[in-house]
């Protein structure tokens, strides 16, 4: 088994990107976070746009869905909600179903080869999506390799996406020594060791936007390791709208 790190989705178009391999996409903050709550908070399924006309478009062809995302940390006109962890913690989500649509985080979902496993990781799910991927990989006859995708900063390197696929890789080698590994985790580990928290807030270009724009309660939502068991799964398209559909694969308690 390969380990690798990408620090942009535009890093795939330039490898021969297996579809067997496992991708876990890293936008947190705020995408992949926002993921592991809505589930936490009951969602049935969420699907991912890429950008704001297919959300509402879809939308309208599925009018009983709450329409959900950001551009630039703001809410969209015509959104029900943002892309804000700490917002969906208080909302009772059991049954709904959620479009989402982000500046970074939904698009680098759409970036992983179509027929791969895509799963959302976080600092909120690291042992969780961590023990998952590792668990499809390992299963029984399954040949695949395992790579971290970081959502980037609107096309740019994000410190937080690669600090945290940093985390997720120390914890991967834990738990699976044996592992083979590409540069990229030896400098995603490095600057994970670098950058601990609270550090990481004061780099993070992303926090000061988080901030700047009076929504800075997301931020310890971001922070917060393993406080959640959820891991959102693009499960296939969703054939009345086009797109990606995501559920709750994984639960450790079972």
């Amino acid at each position: 088994m390969l380990l690798t790190i990408f620090f942009n989705p535009v890093e795939l178009r330039f490898v021969e990107a297996p579809e067997n391999d496992i991708y876990i996409v890293l936008d947190v903050m705020r995408a992949t976070t926002t993921l592991a709550v809505m589930f936490d908070q009951g969602a049935r399924r969420v699907l991912a746009a890429q950008t704001l006309e297919q959300a509402r478009e879809a939308a309208q062809k599925v009018p009983d869905h709450l329409l959900c995302g950001e551009r630039h940390t703001k809410t969209p006109p015509g959104f029900d909600y943002n892309n804000s962890p700490a917002q969906f913690a208080q909302i009772d989500l059991s049954g709904r179903d959620l479009i989402l649509t982000t500046s970074n985080g939904t698009r680098a979902l759409f970036a992983c080869p179509e027929q791969s496993t895509r799963l959302a990781g976080s600092f909120y799910n690291a042992q969780a999506v961590v023990s998952y991927a590792l668990a499809l990989a390992l299963a029984q006859e399954r040949d695949c390799n395992i790579s971290m995708v970081c959502a980037g900063e609107y096309g740019y390197f994000s410190l937080e996406d690669t600090v945290c696929a940093g985390h997720l890789a120390f914890e991967l080698l834990c738990q699976h020594p044996k592992c083979e590994v590409r540069d990229s985790v030896h400098a995603a580990i490095a600057l994970y060791e670098s950058y601990p928290a609270p550090r990481l807030l004061e780099y993070a270009q992303s926090a000061h936007d988080l901030m700047a724009s009076g929504q800075e309660h997301d931020l310890e939502f971001c922070m917060r390791k393993n406080a959640s068991d959820s891991v959102p799964t693009v499960v296939g398209v969703e054939a009345e709208t086009g797109l990606l559909l995501l559920n709750e694969k994984y639960r450790s308690n079972g």
